[in-house]
């Protein structure tokens, strides 16, 4: 019976035992079953949150790489669609205004763009009460006055593959009125394709007669034209003729440029029969050496033949060379030495010269140098000497002036000219010019 006894209370205890145990594991296994439900869920969430993240910097990505502009998906869904311009369609206005060279804004396949330029001169000659009232100053009708010189407006550009196109509308003080006056300065077409390497303009021009004929008013090296060249062709040159001028670049090592034009010889100055029965024929040769740390030179030399409103033959030849020297690595200083000579052998009528002089031979010539110590100062001084051509009387002068540039589009000048004259311009002139010019868009360089 005691063995009996032990028998059942070991059975009694084992049921107990495994009656506590089986519900300890059933709790076991529900709680991980909400450890990874819960797991799961956090994985749900975690996953949605990445592939909205992923989307949205897709979405980014496609907008800068297609150039359109990021917008809210709400705002996308109710605001109407506005067509965003397409990238290369052209130039904003922002560009247009900059200031740039010619053809800058030019792109492949857009051949009918042109540029458009505004160009300012404003001077200011002070001189003499004597001076004014006899109005024989530089600017003659202008002494002690503040005048508009040139205010220019140029359009140029290509007009197809084969050729380009410039148009200048100018408007000035004329002397005598004191009023504005609006004039056509140039219009002409270059053809660029010619055989044989050569180009040609045609239209209304400034010839291609040495240098500072060609170059317009704002880009003078000083406030005025030298004397010679004044006395010569007029206070702005060479300039306003009809006709054709061709050009070719010899193929040699070195650059070699000959130029030839026939004009109406419009120039009252120096010309002035305007017909091409007689027509003004201008030949000119040009060349620039360069010597590497020493500098470069230009040389040139033209010749300019036409005849005269009273119908006389007038010549004019012209040697010009210029001296640049560049310091090297930072550009500045810089040294400009610049040199022409002209020579006049004009026919004139028994009216004009006495019956033993009917061929005048006239000469004078002109010589500068200029320091640009930077980007913003420099400062020259030029010389003059000139005969009359068609009278008797010869004059100098002496120059030395200052220039401030702000930057490429502003300058300013101030120059100091003292002026003797014998003849039949007998006088002794002091006069100060302030100059003040200003460039506004486009603006092409001039040739060398």
């Amino acid at each position: 019976m005691r063995t009996r006894g032990h028998r059942s209370m070991t059975l009694l205890l084992l049921l107990s035992c495994g009656g506590l145990t089986a519900p300890a594991h059933a709790q076991d296994a529900e709680a991980l079953r909400r450890e990874i439900e819960t797991l799961r869920g956090q994985l749900t969430t975690l996953t949605q949150s990445y592939e909205q993240r992923l989307k949205a910097l897709s979405d980014r990505v496609e907008q800068l790489e297609g150039g359109r502009p990021s917008t809210p998906p709400a705002a996308a869904a109710t605001a109407p669609a506005v067509a965003a311009p397409a990238a290369g369609e052209g130039p904003t206005l922002i560009e247009m205004a900059r200031p740039r060279q010619p053809f800058g804004l030019a792109q492949p396949g857009r051949i009918l763009l042109f540029d458009i330029g505004v160009s300012g001169d404003f001077v200011a000659d002070g001189t003499s009460a004597t001076r004014e009232r006899r109005r024989d100053g530089t600017f003659a009708g202008r002494e002690n006055r503040l005048f508009p010189r040139e205010v220019e407006l140029a359009l140029f550009g290509r007009v197809d593959p084969y050729a380009s196109a410039v148009v200048r509308i100018s408007a000035g003080e004329e002397p005598s009125s004191r009023e504005l006056g609006v004039r056509l300065d140039e219009a002409n077409v270059s053809l660029l394709s010619l055989p044989l390497g050569t180009t040609a303009r045609f239209g209304l021009m400034r010839p291609r007669f040495g240098t500072l004929n060609a170059v317009h008013q704002d880009d003078l090296p000083q406030v005025d034209r030298p004397n010679v060249l004044a006395r010569f062709f007029g206070e702005e040159g060479l300039d306003g003729e009809r006709g054709v001028e061709a050009f070719w670049v010899l193929p040699l090592a070195t650059y070699h440029e000959l130029s030839v034009g026939v004009f109406d010889g419009d120039n009252d100055v120096a010309f002035g029969r305007g017909s091409l029965r007689d027509p003004l024929v201008i030949g000119r040769w040009r060349t620039f050496l360069e010597y590497e740390d020493r500098g470069g030179l230009q040389l040139d030399l033209s010749a300019a033949s036409g005849v005269t409103a009273d119908e006389h033959r007038n010549t004019v030849g012209e040697i010009e060379a210029k001296y640049k020297w560049i310091a090297s690595g930072v550009g500045f200083p810089v040294v400009t030495l610049a040199g022409e000579a002209l020579a006049g052998f004009r026919h004139v009528g028994a009216e004009t010269a006495g019956s033993a002089d009917r061929h005048l031979d006239r000469w004078g010539g002109y010589l500068y140098a200029q320091y640009d110590l930077d980007r913003r100062w420099a400062a020259g001084l030029r010389g003059d000497w000139s005969e009359l051509p068609a009278a008797r009387g010869r004059e100098w002068a002496l120059s030395p002036y200052a220039q401030f540039k702000p930057s490429e589009f502003l300058r300013f000048r101030l120059q100091y000219k003292h002026t003797e004259g014998r003849g039949a311009v007998e006088r002794t002139a002091d006069e100060l010019f302030l100059q003040g010019t200003f460039i506004l868009g486009a603006h092409p360089t001039e040739r060398f």
